[in-house]
């Protein structure tokens, strides 16, 4: 099956998006919020403006770059220091191949879902690929951009 086939079946981002979502304001502390990735088992944090609309996103991957390697103390530093920003999003109506193919885009696995301004959920490379094990062929250009480096051939 190819994505395009992915589109003619109409697997919706709400269908596998999960609606439980970790999120801080944006002058939580850094600290703080790296605790949540232990206590919350995930693997991103949404940030919210005093009013509740998200504003960015943490990875893992943005703590270890942004304060462990640079050397910066957590105490010191607020969700917003560390945020990845502007956050890109989808809505909940937007096919899987929609998602895929930003996520592609956009070099990114994790995508905040939003209905009228809101956060309803986030979307991840691993939701698509759990509930879609046997069409990992359209993420194949995902892994490769984020995690081969250029000059290497992928075979």
């Amino acid at each position: 099956m190819s994505t395009s086939n992915l589109q003619s079946i109409a697997i919706r981002v709400s269908d596998v998006m999960t609606s439980e979502l970790v999120c801080v304001r944006e002058n939580d502390s850094i600290l703080e919020t790296a605790s949540l990735f232990l206590k919350r088992s995930v693997g991103s944090v949404l940030i919210v403006s005093g009013a509740g609309l998200p504003v960015g996103i943490i990875t893992k991957g943005d703590i270890l770059r942004e304060v462990v390697m640079n050397r910066r103390d957590p105490d010191l530093l607020r969700a917003c220091d560390v945020m990845s920003q502007p956050l890109i999003t989808i809505g909940p109506n937007a096919t899987l191949e929609e998602a895929s193919k930003l996520m592609i885009e956009r070099k990114i696995s994790k995508l905040p879902v939003v209905k009228e301004r809101r956060l309803v959920g986030i979307i991840t490379t691993t939701d698509i690929i759990r509930t879609h094990p046997i069409e990992l062929s359209y993420l194949e250009e995902l892994i490769r951009a984020r995690f081969v480096p250029r000059g290497i051939r992928y075979y």
